[in-house]
């Protein structure tokens, strides 16, 4: 009778613990049968150059400019002197070079009148201002099918944003009015090497076109 007890009670733990294990194993259960909680994504981020599709005939200035360049840049180059080596371009130099041993060409896009403009050239090597009537004599020239003036300059450079004065330099380049903006297309550099440089300015310049 003892025997029959103790086996019963044995019987009835054994049938607890099942019990129990399969209703902790319900309970675990139930989580993963839920349905997921929808996420909504509600921040947005600006575009950026790894977003644009890889050119792989593209030159440096496709890749260097910023995403949407129709926009920041409307220049493209139609022939580019032997002996220039194209650099990233940026919102000051949409088109940038350089050559010879400091030479540098840049391609921008300005604000004021024509006259500021070359008178701002000027001043970088101490030169005095000139007036309209002065800038209307200077040596004409166009870019993009826009009238413009040649502007020529020798003497001690400084070319501003902290650098130092740079001695025995020269500037030449043309500076036209458009609808409001200028355009300028400046090269600086050692003296030799931008008279050196006129002419293939001069090519470069009746090369330039705009984008389409």
């Amino acid at each position: 009778m003892p025997l029959r007890v103790a086996g019963e009670a044995v019987i009835g733990g054994a049938m607890k613990i099942r019990a129990l294990t399969a209703c902790l194993g319900f309970a675990l259960f139930l989580p993963a049968c839920r349905k997921p909680a929808e996420v909504t994504v509600d921040e947005e981020r600006p575009l950026t150059m790894r977003d644009e599709q890889v050119k792989l005939d593209a030159t440096s200035n496709d890749r260097f400019q910023a995403p949407g360049g129709a926009t920041s840049n409307p220049f493209l180059a139609g022939k580019v002197p032997e002996g220039w080596l194209e650099m990233p371009g940026n919102q000051f130099r949409l088109l940038n070079y350089r050559f010879g041993s400091g030479g540098e060409v840049a391609v921008g896009l300005s604000s004021g009148g024509l006259t500021d403009n070359v008178n701002r050239w000027l001043r970088q090597f101490d030169k005095d201002p000139v007036t309209d009537g002065d800038v209307a004599k200077l040596e004409k020239g166009a870019v993009v099918g826009i009238e413009g003036v040649w502007v020529a300059a020798e003497g001690d450079y400084m070319p501003g944003m902290g650098q130092s004065a740079r001695p025995k330099q020269a500037l030449y380049g043309l500076v036209a009015q458009d609808a409001g903006r200028v355009i300028t297309v400046k090269m600086t550099g050692p003296a030799e090497e931008v008279a050196a440089q006129k002419e293939a300015l001069k090519v470069f310049v009746a090369a330039l076109r705009r984008r389409e």
